[in-house]
């Protein structure tokens, strides 16, 4: 596992005076997941590879996830996601792209069923797992690290919360507990989840122009990844008092949203930026639009709209 360790704070009020300073420091200023960046041209190649290589193997196609893949191993569906698949298979081509690709449902069709050691590992530790974003360096370091795309400078990644500190799961974890990896991200999705249902979400109100936004700053060490949560998405839709925001996760510990008409949207936009670059546990200085279905990088056009460029 690769470990992280994360500093808890009261998550007590920090006042409108503190979350302000939060956003600006002492200046005074103004998985549904991700839309689909899923390729369903690549599933399309797999399938059509499938049955005409391995006609044997029954398998079905999600509506709802075009990553996705359902194999059917004996009396069990195993759940797929094709988008790692796609990463590690990089530009090979031809018969090397090929090979790849049926080597890796051979290795599926070929897993055993998990024993009782392994089911009692998993038991335990499913609790514990939470989503988390990381910067997309920790994929590049790590090969063995269980993600999932997200933005063009961050990933998916999973926290095994131990406390004070936590692990960044691994494939290595992955054959301890004996799951695959939509096991690992439905369980950490439900982790954060219910560590994140008494969480108060408010607005503040532009004073003297339009629009308002909202903060999420508990530094319990997930407040990035609560962009994550359906929930939490609609709560601050919600708190905004609008069907669209824009949103913004500078750094690991911090989560800030508005509405697209908010007076001080150009000073936040910079903001965002450059807290990506100075905070502790920098993540990116992408934008991304709430949506009531889910949400998405910003568009060039949003973000000009947003001033940022």
């Amino acid at each position: 596992m690769r470990e992280g360790v994360m500093t808890r704070r009261s998550q007590g009020g920090i006042g409108r005076r503190g979350v302000l300073q939060a956003i600006f420091g002492l200046a005074a200023a103004g998985v549904t997941a991700v839309a689909a960046r899923a390729d369903e041209s690549f599933r399309e190649e797999v399938v059509a590879l499938l049955r005409r290589r391995r006609p044997a193997l029954a398998f079905t196609l999600p509506g709802d996830d075009p990553e996705g893949i359902h194999v059917k191993v004996g009396g069990n569906t195993l759940q797929v996601y094709l988008g790692n698949l796609e990463r590690q298979l990089g530009k090979a081509r031809g018969m090397d792209r090929e090979g790849q690709i049926l080597d890796f449902f051979d290795r599926i069709v070929a897993v055993r069923p998990a024993d009782d050691e392994e089911r009692a590992r998993w038991q335990e530790a499913r609790t514990k797992l939470r989503l988390q974003v990381v910067p997309i360096e920790y994929r590049r370091q790590t090969k063995e690290l269980v993600s999932r795309d997200l933005a063009a400078r961050v990933v998916i990644a999973y926290a095994l919360d131990q406390g004070e500190r936590y692990a960044l799961v691994t494939t290595d974890d992955l054959k301890t507990w004996g799951v695959d990896a939509d096991a690992i991200h439905e369980a950490a999705l439900a982790g954060l989840e219910a560590a994140s249902g008494k969480l108060a979400i408010e607005a503040e109100r532009s004073a003297k122009g339009r629009g308002a936004y909202a903060t999420i700053l508990t530094s319990d060490g997930y407040d990035a990844a609560r962009l994550l949560l359906p929930s939490v998405r609609q709560r601050l839709l919600q708190a905004l008092g609008s069907d669209l925001a824009i949103a913004g996760i500078p750094n690991r510990d911090f989560l800030v949203a508005w509405t697209p008409d908010f007076s001080a949207r150009a000073g936040f936009a910079a903001k965002v930026s450059e807290d990506s670059k100075s905070r502790s546990h920098p993540l990116t200085d992408e934008l991304f639009v709430i949506e009531a279905n889910g949400f998405r990088v910003a568009t060039a056009a949003e973000l000009v709209e947003q001033r940022r460029i």
